[in-house]
């Protein structure tokens, strides 16, 4: 006697169908776009902060040189909206010399030049780059606004105030910095009224 046939039936498939392969890529691609796109928005973030961080950095820099060289300098020899020039002492810790800070709006940049008494180059450097707009201010012993274009300025001046803005690009936003009523007094400077 023969042993009876006995089939096999394979109840479970072996290979995914050509409509399950097709949406399990599609999804793939849906997740891997909101992925590039959720890389891209915290790319272009970090990059804002970090110019923000610079900018902030370098006008830290730019106003704690500026209040010690104005703060020590004992005359003004030059003061108009761009540029002015102080004159240290010399009085054995100052050894005279010069600090000129000039913003140049044809490369964005604010710098200093330090000269020693001799009137030699000792720093040149440029201190806040990316400068969007600036100006230089002054006041005299009572807190009032001098013209900047008026003869008495240089025997009136007693502060000195800073106002700029900086700006860097990123990819979509431009980031700015304003450095708004950073005045400082010159401690040494007797003046007339």
């Amino acid at each position: 006697m023969r042993a009876p046939e006995t089939r096999h039936r394979y109840s479970a498939r072996s290979a995914f169908t050509m409509v399950e392969l097709m949406v399990a890529v599609g999804l793939m691609g849906l997740v891997m776009v909101s992925m590039i796109g959720t890389f891209m928005v915290f790319a272009s973030g970090t990059k804002g902060v970090s110019a923000y961080t610079e900018m902030s950095q370098q006008s830290r820099t730019a106003l704690e040189l500026l209040a010690r060289d104005v703060r020590s300098a004992h005359d003004i020899t030059e003061a108009n909206e761009k540029s002015v020039t102080v004159v240290f002492p010399n009085d054995g810790f100052y050894a005279g010399g010069t600090a000129q800070y000039t913003y140049d709006s044809d490369f964005d940049i604010f710098s200093r030049i330090i000269r020693d008494g001799g009137g030699t180059i000792v720093t040149n450097e440029i201190i806040l780059d990316g400068v969007e707009n600036f100006t230089f201010g002054f006041f005299d012993p009572l807190g009032q606004a001098l013209d900047v274009n008026a003869a008495s300025l240089l025997l009136s001046a007693k502060s000195i105030q800073i106002d700029a803005a900086m700006v860097r690009s990123t990819s979509r936003v431009d980031a700015t910095d304003y450095i708004i009523s950073a005045r400082f007094m010159m401690r040494n400077r007797p003046v007339t009224e």
